[in-house]
């Protein structure tokens, strides 16, 4: 199915196209993306950003990532979410590690917005992605990540062992989120509209309030908050470049976009992958400014308002694109409300959460990158150069992960690396 042009058309033509099936999908893909929204909260306290500053990112990524999203969808007729590169955050979270502050990462994220809009622009994705086999890239993300859920076992850990003070009741919380979790996962598909991790979370936020573990001094003050301009430090350019720029900019290009046109393909569209290119990297540069690491294609999303739960008329699955884009900006909007309200509750279980909420992104990650039996070995060392989250020269790990996978492929999975190149040779540009 060849995609339409026209937003006033778009607009016209979706009132006929909203009923209960695209409305439901795009509000389960919705809530998909908010129980995400949890990972940009623990990421931004773990880099020890201000609340000022956690609430301008969740807002610019939850607010400009839909707007291109609902543009997308409206102009081609096709669901095309927008959102922000989940596997992004792990990015942000190398680069402050690696003691670069905010506003100098905002310097990487304007770069790998232009680089985006340039690689679209002059249709050179194809080319750039010829040297970076997608397994590489998994495993850094994999790699990145994963401390998230390791952090989790420490927590229990730590709780078992000193049920002083309050961590008997971290300990209860704790548990029952994780058994919600578990539960919900095996239940899936009875509860469709209840994402387990949503769950975890209602379960954390009652167990809180219940046993008197919450901090009201968090919502003193508290009010509707905008978007914070940053500013950029142009200070160690060089370092911010490589060690944030080009990763962000690979996982959009060949990550989180090439997802979503992958699943777009696959249901019979005929993705406008120029187009989507050239909107997320207009998305990365404005988030920029605000704190925003990036503003993309929402591959998840995508599929989930692209497949059947839609409807079995495709011209009207992209109504279901708009619905998820309202619903998910409603987060990013609100965010100065949501980011004090969990900043009431006990930081480590938060993490817990986010933790769980980290498992689907890094077990997608790792099946992608040794699903196969190419590159394995090189997607085996960026995985574990990641997982060190150790900076060289002022770079960080996501970096040292994409360049020691390459070099190994090179060099031990020649065979399979040639094989790329050439394929990709003859691959067309849409």
């Amino acid at each position: 199915m060849k995609s339409k042009n026209g937003i006033l058309a778009g607009l016209k033509s979706l009132p006929k196209y909203l009923n209960s099936t695209t409305i439901s999908s795009g509000i389960i893909a919705g809530i998909f993306g908010w129980a995400t929204a949890l990972i940009l909260y623990a990421n931004g306290t773990s880099c020890g950003w201000s609340t000022e500053e956690t609430i301008s990112w969740i807002f610019a990524c939850w607010v400009f990532g839909p707007v291109i999203g609902l543009f997308l969808s409206l102009k081609y007729h096709l669901p095309i979410p927008g959102a922000w590169s989940i596997s992004g955050a792990a990015i942000v979270v190398s680069g402050a590690a690696a003691g670069y502050t905010l506003p100098q990462m905002c310097v990487g994220f304007l770069l790998s917005g232009i680089l985006v809009l340039l690689l679209g622009v002059t249709g050179l994705i194809s080319k750039v992605m010829r040297f970076l086999p997608m397994p590489i890239v998994m495993g850094m993300t994999a790699g990145c990540l994963f401390k998230f859920v390791t952090n989790d076992v420490g927590y229990l850990y730590d709780w078992v062992t000193d049920l002083s003070g309050d961590n008997g009741k971290y300990l209860a919380i704790g548990l029952l989120a994780v058994i919600a979790f578990l539960v919900m996962t095996r239940l899936r598909s009875k509860f469709k509209a209840l994402p387990p991790i949503l769950v975890a979370l209602v379960v954390v936020i009652v167990g809180v309030f219940t046993m008197g573990l919450y901090d009201t001094s968090a919502l003193a003050g508290l009010r509707f908050m905008g978007p914070k301009f940053m500013g950029y430090d142009f200070r160690n350019i060089g370092g911010v470049f490589v060690s944030i720029s080009l990763p962000l900019t690979l996982l959009v290009i060949g990550a989180e976009n090439a997802q979503a046109t992958g699943v777009l393909q696959s249901q019979g569209y005929t993705p406008p992958v120029k187009a989507m290119t050239i909107m997320s990297g207009i998305g990365g540069m404005v988030t920029s400014m605000f704190g925003g690491h990036n503003a993309n294609i929402a591959g998840p999303m995508t599929a989930i308002t692209a497949s059947r739960e839609s409807g079995e008329d495709l011209n009207a699955r992209y109504a279901a694109g708009v619905v998820c884009c309202i619903f998910c900006s409603i987060i990013g909007f609100f965010a100065s409300i949501v980011v004090p309200f969990l900043n009431t509750m006990p930081i480590n279980l938060i993490y817990l959460v986010a933790g769980l909420a980290m498992i689907g992104v890094i077990l997608s990650s790792l099946q992608d990158a040794f699903k196969g039996r190419k590159f394995q070995m090189s997607a085996f060392f960026a995985f574990f150069v990641a997982l060190a989250q150790k900076s060289f020269f002022g770079i960080g790990s996501a970096f040292w992960a994409l360049l020691v996978g390459v070099i190994v492929a090179a060099l031990l999975e020649t065979k399979d690396f040639k094989e790329l190149i050439a394929g990709e040779k003859n691959k067309g540009v849409q």
